[in-house]
């Protein structure tokens, strides 16, 4: 809602979102980097609803850029964990876990994004010239 009321009153030509990811798989934490022009459904990932941001909702057009930082519990447990898992969690708990190492890969990831958001609007700056002012 709040998001609503700041388009409707600045007017911008669109807006990008960032959210972190559920990944299905613990390789991708941290490793790749989702980027979308439909907009994005925060909370989604984990079974948390929440209003969509897009086009639709927003009335501008909405870029979702998302990166994994967790998986549940049971995606990130192998073969051999699973069964012991299964024993411990039931089917219906939605346990999300990340690695212990989450505050340095969200740091990374939002010095990545924000340096790729800030070179996309602003093409006459290198990477270089953007490191020396971050």
């Amino acid at each position: 809602e709040a998001l609503e009321i700041m388009v409707s009153r600045l007017h911008p030509a669109g807006v990008i979102a960032i959210d972190a990811l559920a990944a299905r798989s613990l390789r991708r934490l941290g490793n790749t980097v989702q980027i979308s022009d439909s907009g994005i459904a925060p909370g989604s990932g984990i079974g948390n609803m929440r209003p969509p941001l897009s086009r639709e909702t927003l009335g501008v057009p909405v870029i979702g850029v998302g990166v994994p930082t967790v998986v549940s519990g049971s995606t990130g447990a192998d073969d051999h964990d699973r069964e012991a898992l299964s024993r411990i969690i039931a089917p219906t708990d939605n346990i999300m876990v990340t690695v212990r190492e989450v505050d340095l890969l969200i740091s990374r990831a939002s010095d990545l994004v924000a340096m790729a958001v800030n070179l996309a609007l602003n093409p006459g700056f290198t990477a270089d010239e953007y490191a020396r002012l971050a």
